[in-house]
């Protein structure tokens, strides 16, 4: 089988038949007679666990809200523009304080409530009142919303903030139905201005879909969607090869080669925008000692955790920060393998022992390895497993208990992306983060407009990172997914934030 390169930006495959048939039936269209399935699943390995948008912010569930919800822009990453979605138009005042957005005024929820510019306000205030993955992305940088009339409204920053266009753009500022939430607070949220409606989710477990009839864009002619969670890449890709799934989201290494024998199945191999790293909880314990994480720092052998936990696929992470994020810099250069330097380092620590928590195969490997480096300069590793939403607990910014973990991080393409990763109170700052410079820059860089200087405010962050080693960059992954070779419709993003609203499969 041909192998399928995409490149980094993501490549929209669009299916232009018309469809005909019911629930439960293949439908033929009438140009060529081509047969597609009414019903097609999707499987990660990694679990959604709920159906708010405005709960969680991980690529999973990113995946999920992109289906059923709307938000009032896109980007559009292979034209790298933003685009209209529930927006129709918008425009900045001078002091870039003010967005005014004009909003269609044909799309009603899944309910049938009448979308209006009632429901923006409502959804960002939500945002902000909830202690959530989301609320960072508002709280402070939003100050209020001003409904000007049915359809235009005015979101007021606290300062400006150039990326804000970025923020309204993610799954996270996805728009939800006030009436809805109020008469089911579990299953409300779900309700949004989407394709799909979420029919069933079993936490952990499933997600199942319906198209939305009532769907104001280009609808897809599919008629059930199911994201499902398997654990296992090798049990995934068996699903995949007994037609128990259409897409396979990262098959094993090892394993790629059956996809690439098998004339039904198509790989697809995109450039990733994921970096794998090393977190230290820098608030308390064995993470908040500099001299203990420069001593691990100088003792890993990356090539080896390159090696062990991707097979070699990975491509070494000289900075915590995105391939093709806005202010990437690594003039900085690598840390150095030298165990004597290492050595020094811990001889000045107070700590000499240290837990790693991990919650998959790939990790734990890295892990392991990372154990054995330290070995080597008297600093004992223990690894600690855990389930990816307990993980997610633990590891959460203000409750934080780990000591360091080997965690993951899909970057987007604008420079305030790093406030997710760095940002004090964000639960995506896995190491815990608060320091009085850091927050300095990120707020510098989000209410720049020189170029020149903007950049050189990341780069200053990137440079600290590198000095006090809160961060230890690892690899960028290489992103795989193994699909059914009659997919179409899916946009494939290099920060796996994949959109599968108009996926279809012909037979």
């Amino acid at each position: 089988m041909k192998k399928l390169l995409v490149s980094l930006i993501c490549v929209f495959l669009i299916c232009g038949f018309v469809f005909a048939g019911g629930s439960g039936e293949q439908k033929s269209a009438s140009a060529g007679e081509i047969k597609y399935k009414d019903s097609v699943v999707c499987a990660d390995g990694s679990q959604i666990t709920t159906g708010d948008p405005q709960a969680i912010n991980n690529l999973q569930h990113n995946r999920l809200f992109k289906c059923s919800h709307n938000t009032l822009v896109s980007y559009n990453t292979a034209e790298a523009k933003y685009e209209p979605e529930l927006a129709t138009s918008w425009e900045w005042s001078p002091d870039l304080l003010t967005l005014t957005l004009k909003l269609r005024d044909d799309v009603t929820f899944q309910n049938g409530e009448k979308f209006t510019a009632k429901d923006v306000e409502y959804s960002y205030k939500r945002i902000m009142e909830m202690n959530s993955t989301a609320s960072s992305k508002f709280v402070g940088v939003l100050d209020h919303v001003e409904v000007v009339d049915d359809y235009t409204v005015k979101l007021v920053l606290v300062k400006p903030n150039v990326d804000w266009l970025d923020t309204l753009a993610l799954p996270l500022a996805s728009i939800v139905n006030q009436k809805a939430i109020e008469a089911d607070e579990l299953k409300g949220p779900w309700i949004g201005t989407g394709m799909w409606i979420i029919t069933d989710l079993e936490e952990g477990d499933f997600v199942h879909m319906v198209k939305n009839d009532n769907y104001w864009g280009e609808k897809t002619e599919t008629r059930e969607l199911t994201l499902r969670y398997i654990s296992e890449s090798s049990a995934r890709l068996i699903a995949l090869q007994n037609g128990e799934v259409d897409v396979c989201i990262g098959p094993a290494s090892t394993e790629k080669s059956y996809v690439l024998e098998d004339p039904n199945l198509e790989l697809i191999e995109i450039p990733s925008a994921t970096c794998c790293y090393f977190a230290f909880n820098t608030s308390k314990g064995p993470g908040s000692d500099e001299n203990l994480r420069l001593a691990l720092a100088h003792c890993i052998n990356y090539d080896d955790v390159i090696l062990g936990a991707s097979s070699g696929e990975g491509t070494r992470a000289i900075t915590n920060w995105g391939p093709i994020t806005y202010g990437y810099y690594d003039g900085f250069g690598d840390y150095t393998y030298d165990l004597e330097l290492a050595k020094q380092y811990l001889a000045k620590s107070a700590y000499k022992t240290l837990t790693i928590s991990v919650k998959d195969s790939a990790r734990l490997r890295a892990a392991q390895i990372i154990q054995a480096n330290a070995k080597e300069i008297g600093l004992t590793i223990n690894i600690e497993e855990l389930e990816a939403a307990a993980l997610t607990a633990k590891s959460a910014f203000k409750t934080a208990e780990h000591e360091s973990m080997i965690y993951t991080l899909g970057w987007n393409s604008y420079g305030d992306d790093a406030s997710r990763a760095y940002g004090k109170g964000s639960n995506t700052n896995k190491a815990t983060l608060s320091d009085d410079r850091v927050m300095e820059l990120l707020e510098l860089g989000r209410s720049c407009t020189d170029d020149t200087q903007r950049k050189q405010y990341y780069a200053e962050i990137q440079t600290l990172n590198h000095e006090h080693a809160w961060y230890l960059p690892l690899f960028y992954t290489e992103l795989s997914v193994a699909i059914n070779k009659g997919v179409s419709g899916v946009i494939w993003e290099g920060h796996q934030s994949h959109d599968y609203s108009r996926i279809e499969v012909s037979l």
